[in-house]
């Protein structure tokens, strides 16, 4: 799983009818220990309906849609979890 956090919403004109009605969100990946700095950008379904600016959790790959198994999801990415609180990383002297 990644930390990244929702940085908005992919709105679609056309798609194909399996994608209807599904919520897409842009998430920026974020370094556990500086989540600060600027990570990598992600498209990732989000059916749990996490808000713009919320960390979350999230799996890239085939294995992200196992979570909602019998059901396929048709993504390599999707957010499985909204994060509460988070301890700060800290590192070894």
């Amino acid at each position: 799983m990644e930390l990244g956090r929702v940085r908005g919403t992919l709105v679609l004109n056309k798609a194909l009818p399996a994608l209807k009605g599904k919520k897409l969100r842009v998430v920026e990946e974020v370094d556990v220990c500086d989540i600060k700095a600027p990570g990598e950008i992600v498209i990732s379904f989000d059916y749990i309906g996490a808000g713009e600016g919320q960390l979350v959790l999230y799996e890239t790959g085939p294995e992200s849609a196992m979570a909602f198994y019998p059901e396929m999801t048709g993504s390599d990415t999707n957010i499985l979890a909204i994060v509460d609180d988070m301890d700060s990383c800290r590192q070894e002297e």
